[in-house]
C-alpha cells in the first residue's frame, strides 16, 4: 500500500518554524541600552518634519569600489567617490572641487615576525590620475592594517579600505570649498568609523564642519541594530508604532548609541506615501545645540529632496550619487581587460597570475557548470 500523504517542501516547513520562533512584541517601548530608560513608544515620542519653505544646501557624497584582481597576497581595486549638491529639488553645480575622483589601489600582504610572534600586516598604496587627485586623497601611510598571528583580515574590509578613508578625505574638502554656514554634508552610511587610523580623519571632517557652522550627517539605508527587548530590529518596530498614528512625514529620537557618542541617531520618514524609513544621524555636538526649529529645518531640507518618484522618500541626491560612484559590472570587464594589457608587458605577470589561480578555479568551474 502506497503512502499517500504528501510531504511538505523544506521551505515551507522552515518558514512554518521561523514564523513561531520570531515571537510577537508587544512591548510599547524601546530598549537600545541596559544602562539607559526604555524609550516610549507613543504618539508624542514622533515629531512631526512640518513643510519647509526654503531647502539648505545639502552635499551628498557616496563612494564605490570594485576588485579587478586579487590573490590570497595582494588586491587591486578601482574607488570612486563622487558628490553632488541639491537645495530641494534643485542641482547645485560645484564652484571649485570636481564632482567625482577615480583611482586605483593596491593592497599588498606582508608576514612580520619579531620576538616568535607573528603578524600580518596590509600595505596599501594608490594610484589616482594625477596630483591633483592626490591631493584629495588620504595618506598611504594610515591605510597600513595589521593583524595579530596568521589571521587574514575579512575581505571586504580590505575591498572597501581605500574607499572608505577616501570619502572621510573627499568629504572635509568639500567643507572647506563649496559649503559655508547653515549648509549640509551628508554621508552614504553611518558617522562611526571602522579602521584603525579612520577616526583621525572623521575628526579632521567634524572639526572643520563645525569650525564653520557645516550640519555633518549620515543616513543608513539598512540597519541591523536590534533592540534588547525583543530582538527586533528598532527602524521596523518604530515604522510599525508609527502607522497606529496616522503621521506623515515624522521623526523619532533614538539618541547616542551604546559605546559611540558621534552620531545622534534618529529614525525618519521624510515623505508620508513612502514605505520606507531610515536610521539618520546628526553630529551629536551639532544636534545637541540645535533648536527644536532648526532640527526641523535640516531634515524638512531632506523632506523637499525626497519627492523623486523614482523611489519616493529617499533622498534623491543618493539616488544621483549612487548612479555616478557605482562601479558597473561592464566597467568592470573593461578595467580588467587594460589591467591584462598592462600585466603582460611586465615581467612579473606569470608570478601575479599563479598568486591570483589559487583562489580562481571556483570561477572556472562555474563557468563550465553554470
Amino acid at each position: 500500500m502506497s503512502n499517500s500523504s504528501k510531504s511538505n517542501h523544506p521551505l515551507e516547513d522552515l518558514f512554518k518554524v521561523l514564523g513561531e520562533d520570531l515571537e510577537e512584541c508587544t512591548t510599547n517601548e524601546l530598549l537600545i541600552s541596559e544602562n539607559e530608560n526604555p524609550i516610549p513608544l507613543t504618539n508624542d515620542s514622533f515629531k512631526e518634519i512640518k513643510e519647509s519653505e526654503t531647502s539648505r544646501k545639502i552635499a551628498f557624497v557616496d563612494g564605490g569600489d570594485g576588485i579587478l584582481e586579487e590573490a590570497p597576497n595582494f588586491l587591486i581595486t578601482i574607488n570612486r567617490i563622487y558628490f553632488s549638491m541639491f537645495s530641494g529639488k534643485k542641482r547645485i553645480s560645484p564652484s571649485t572641487l570636481k564632482s567625482r575622483i577615480e583611482f586605483f589601489s593596491s593592497v599588498v600582504t606582508k608576514i612580520l615576525k619579531e620576538d616568535s610572534k607573528i603578524s600580518v600586516t596590509y600595505k596599501t598604496k594608490l594610484f589616482p590620475y594625477g596630483n591633483q587627485d592626490r591631493k584629495l586623497l588620504p595618506d598611504e601611510i594610515d591605510l597600513e592594517s595589521t593583524t595579530e598571528g596568521a589571521t587574514i583580515l575579512e575581505a571586504g574590509r580590505i575591498n572597501s579600505l581605500s574607499r572608505s578613508f577616501a570619502e572621510w578625505s573627499f568629504a572635509k574638502k568639500i567643507v572647506e570649498e563649496e559649503l559655508v554656514e547653515g549648509d549640509i554634508i551628508v554621508k552614504d552610511g553611518t558617522l562611526q568609523t571602522g579602521f584603525k587610523n579612520e577616526t583621525r580623519y572623521a575628526k579632521e571632517l567634524y572639526d572643520t564642519a563645525i569650525k564653520k557652522g557645516v550640519i555633518v550627517c549620515g543616513l543608513t539605508k539598512a540597519s541591523r541594530i536590534i533592540e534588547l527587548d525583543c530582538a527586533e530590529p528598532i527602524i521596523s518596530k518604530v515604522h510599525q508604532f508609527s502607522k497606529r498614528f496616522n503621521l506623515g512625514k515624522w521623526y523619532f529620537e533614538v539618541g547616542t548609541l551604546p559605546g559611540d557618542d558621534m552620531g545622534f541617531n534618529l529614525i525618519t520618514k521624510f515623505h508620508q506615501n513612502s514605505k520606507h524609513v531610515f536610521r539618520f544621524e546628526i553630529l551629536t555636538d551639532q544636534y545637541n545645540k540645535m533648536t527644536e526649529s532648526e532640527r526641523n529645518d535640516v531634515l524638512g531640507s531632506f523632506a523637499n529632496n525626497s519627492k523623486d518618484m523614482a523611489i519616493i522618500g529617499y533622498p534623491y541626491g543618493f539616488i544621483d550619487a549612487d548612479r555616478f560612484a557605482q562601479v558597473r559590472k561592464n566597467e568592470l570587464g573593461m578595467y580588467k581587460g587594460l589591467l591584462m594589457s598592462q600585466m603582460a608587458k611586465h615581467p612579473e605577470w606569470e608570478k601575479l597570475r599563479l598568486h591570483s589561480s589559487s583562489i580562481k578555479f571556483h570561477d572556472k568551474l562555474n563557468k563550465v557548470t553554470s
